[in-house]
């Protein structure tokens, strides 16, 4: 029997990823939930508190994926040795989004 899997993320730990069109805030509340916050550009103001998963790939690299509650799916790639991130992103709306961007802060670390 295996123990049950752990997040790679850390409780407490704050990301803010920068894209071309948005800016989103990830805060971290638990081993299955965050809070996404797009804190500047498109959609500024727009917050969801949701379950999540977290897998590490390997060392300082983390594959994070949830659902919204509006509909939308996100699939984060965090390579936290380079500080780059790459997103696709399946609106509710339809359609698919594919963005590469830089984390530029974070407050506590990936194990």
């Amino acid at each position: 029997m295996t123990a049950p899997a752990t997040s790679p993320l850390v409780v407490g730990q704050v990301l803010e990823l920068s894209f071309q069109p948005f800016t989103p805030r990830i805060t971290v509340h638990s081993e299955s939930e965050l809070t996404v916050e797009i804190v500047s550009g498109d959609n500024a103001g727009f917050s969801d508190t949701v379950e999540y998963e977290a897998v590490a790939i390997r060392d300082n690299l983390v594959l994070l994926s949830w659902q919204e509650h509006i509909g939308s799916t996100i699939v984060h790639l965090l390579d936290f040795h380079s500080y780059e991130v790459h997103t696709v992103v399946t609106p509710a709306k339809g359609g698919v989004m594919r963005l590469n961007g830089r984390i530029k802060k974070t407050v506590g670390h990936a194990t």
